[in-house]
């Protein structure tokens, strides 16, 4: 029902049906979130059985997250993560269904329906705009207290979660026969009506909320309003399970919609009094608040749209302070080096991480890591990750298995889609031994003091973390002589764009480190220099990170 395969359909013949993003799966559903092998729907017992398999992220039905096997019923909405697909027996269209997951307080078990069938739709009312400025017109008193109420009830309200109740509330102060009333807004990502509010006179009929599919997609359609005035008697109506299970006998729904034509939702409002039902007079009161309520609608949806994004942007500010926390604030001294670092995230938080720890006898580790991904969900695994580095760094002497458990642990922490380049420095400053081990990372380079520049470890680099969890990595071993500086970058460097759309490559950046300099600071500052202008004020699309580890000359 969402996603780049909407409107595809499974019919489910197997004893299982596995749905996961291993293209194994029989239905593969390509997003980071979803496991491997996420949900399967087996056949047994004369039923389909919906169960989750371990995943990371859970699978829903109908809004509920799934905690054991659950047989399906037609109908029924399965979530698995931002996916959503809709189980059904028989030839029905998901496109024309309501959804009641927007409300955690609603019942979720409804009734959808389908009829083709002409209706006897007793009156269908244009819908004023909300700029649209056309007087009263007829029936002027009822209109008037009408919204005059409802100016009162929303006035004071800023938020869809306090217009939405009020606005309900002001309708049966003025429809008094009025039993139940429903607001469904569309959902933009998936252009679906999802109830957001209700309101009974009495408590649930049994088997939970029912509405209408016929009718609320008709008004939605039409972009008027509709009264059936007795809907078990109106063809549309009359096979549609919902209406006649509920016995509702009198129906008025309307649209809102926008300044912009454009349709926010629909509003309905019924009873299952046969007597006192809805009249003509009724419908152009409820059309006229519509018009009116459409405006405080879309307000309250822009104010709500701000309110998640000033929460968004708080959150990310707090996420930033708490990764800016993580890194190291000053390089390491060294006795007998220099340590020169520059990090810098293209958002506000990154997936670049790097550190420094001390190990026994006084050597110390420097290490860098890039995890795959942007924004805070990169930054969650870089937090987890810095905190598992220091732990097996400590415990493990020998550097290459370090690394070997780092990996393992990695792989148990169930990021599933998530992998990270990775390289570790272990420095020995009394022997001016340096062991280096790269998971997938780009080369380290080795600047001596003649200008000369080599890659270090090539064949000992191994794959990234995240990707096998019982690989074996190796350790490459090289000893700084005096003048010569190690450089550990991460591809925010290498792959910074220029206007052409050129890379800053790793070619150049040899050559970069070739010029005569004498410093850990001057190699750094030179670095970046020539990355900036090769940009030439592009934008970013990746965190960037330099570390330069040199043994001055003047210490031979």
């Amino acid at each position: 029902m969402t996603g780049p395969k909407a409107g595809e359909r499974y019919r489910l013949v197997k004893e299982k049906t596995v749905i996961g993003r291993h293209p194994g799966c029989d239905i593969v559903v390509d997003s980071g979130a979803v496991s491997r092998q996420h949900a399967a729907v087996s056949l047994r017992d004369g039923g389909c059985w919906l169960e989750d398999l371990g995943s990371r992220n859970g699978t829903t039905v109908n809004g509920e997250t799934l905690s054991e096997p659950y047989r399906l019923e037609d109908a029924d909405e399965v979530g698995v993560c931002d996916q959503r697909f809709a189980f059904t027996i028989g030839d029905t269209t998901p496109s024309e269904w309501v959804s009641l997951g927007g409300d955690t307080d609603a019942s979720r078990s409804v009734f959808h329906s389908r009829d083709d069938e002409e209706a006897l739709i007793v009156s269908q009312l244009d819908i004023p705009r909300p700029s649209a400025d056309d007087g009263l017109g007829q029936h002027a008193e009822a209109k008037l207290r009408a919204v005059i109420g409802l100016n009162r009830a929303i006035g004071s309200s800023l938020s869809l979660e306090d217009v939405l109740p009020k606005l309900l509330d002001g309708l049966f102060a003025i429809f008094p026969d009025a039993e139940r009333g429903f607001v469904l807004l569309t959902d933009v990502k998936t252009n679906r009506l999802v109830l957001r509010a209700k309101k009974l006179k009495t408590a649930e009929e049994e088997g939970g909320l029912r509405l209408s599919l016929s009718l609320v997609n008709k008004v939605a359609s039409s972009q008027r309003a509709i009264l059936s005035a007795d809907a078990t008697s109106d063809s549309r109506f009359r096979l549609n399970e919902s209406i006649v299970d509920c016995s509702i006998r009198s129906v008025m729904c309307v649209p809102f919609i926008s300044s912009q034509g454009s349709v926010l939702g629909v509003l309905q409002v019924d009873s299952r009094d046969i007597r006192n039902g809805f009249s003509q007079e009724d419908l152009e009161v409820l059309a006229g608040i519509a018009g009116q309520a459409a405006k405080a609608v879309e307000q309250a949806i822009a104010h709500d749209e701000k309110v998640a994004q000033e929460h968004f942007k708080r959150d990310l500010e707090l996420a930033q302070r708490v990764q800016q926390g993580l890194l190291p604030s000053v390089p390491p001294q060294i006795e007998g080096y220099a340590v020169f670092d520059f990090y810098e995230a293209a958002h506000q938080v990154g997936g670049d991480y790097f550190s420094y720890v001390q190990l026994g006898d006084g050597r110390v580790a420097v290490v860098l890591a890039d995890v795959s991904g942007k924004g805070v969900s990169a930054a969650l695994v870089m937090a987890a990750l810095s905190a598992d580095v220091r732990y097996t760094l400590a415990i493990e002497p020998d550097v290459a298995k370090a690394v070997t458990q780092l990996n393992a642990s990695f792989m148990r922490s169930g990021w599933d889609d998530r992998f990270a380049t990775f390289v570790v420095l272990v420095l020995d400053p009394k022997s001016d031994q340096v062991a280096v081990v790269s998971a997938g990372h780009l080369p380290v380079y080795l600047r001596r003091a003649d200008g000369s520049v080599t890659a270090i470890g090539l064949e000992e680099t191994g794959l990234p973390l995240g990707v096998d969890p019982t690989y074996v990595y190796e350790a490459a071993t090289v000893t700084m002589t005096a003048g010569s500086t190690l450089v550990l970058y991460t591809d925010g460097i290498s792959e910074a764009m220029d206007h052409h759309n050129e890379p800053y490559g790793l070619v150049r950046l040899e050559k970069t480190l070739a010029d005569q300099a004498s410093t850990a600071e001057e190699v750094g500052r030179r670095v970046l220099a020539d990355v900036e202008r090769h940009a030439a004020g592009q934008v970013r699309s990746d965190d960037m990170c330099l570390v330069c580890v040199a043994r001055p000359a003047e210490s031979s």
